[in-house]
């Protein structure tokens, strides 16, 4: 006879049965399929939006510019080429460039590929 009695056994195995090792496998499993769905791109989607930043920060730099030169002279003003010469192209891990589209600038950031960063977006800036 054995001297432990059957509540003593049960009470002495300690661990997980396989049936719970594989339940919380399959819990592990479908949140991962609910959730890694919503990660993927997030990157690119974040780099995007910080390039869009980097646009406005553009549209500012030119309208603190025109401010600048409307009151020097409403002609300095509405040259759009030198007020261009005065606005930085660097806006951190973005470079900006600018075009002139009549009265119009169209803004472009594109990020850094030396700095990792891949992100772009379009703007456009119009004098008042």
């Amino acid at each position: 006879m054995n001297p432990l009695s059957r509540k003593d056994r049960c009470r002495s195995r300690k661990g997980f049965t396989l049936i719970e090792i594989i339940a919380v496998l399959v819990i592990l499993g479908v949140l991962s399929a609910v959730a890694a769905p919503k990660f993927i791109g997030l990157k690119t989607e974040a780099e995007n939006r910080a390039a869009l930043q980097a646009v406005v920060e553009a549209q500012n730099r030119l309208t603190n510019q025109y401010a600048i030169k409307l009151m020097t002279s409403q002609e300095q003003a509405n040259d759009l080429p030198a007020l261009l010469s005065s606005v930085s192209t660097d806006a951190g891990d973005y470079r900006l460039s600018f075009a002139v589209a009549g009265s119009e600038i169209e803004i472009t950031a594109s990020g850094i590929p030396e700095k990792g960063v891949t992100g772009t977006a379009r703007g456009k800036w119009r004098s008042r």
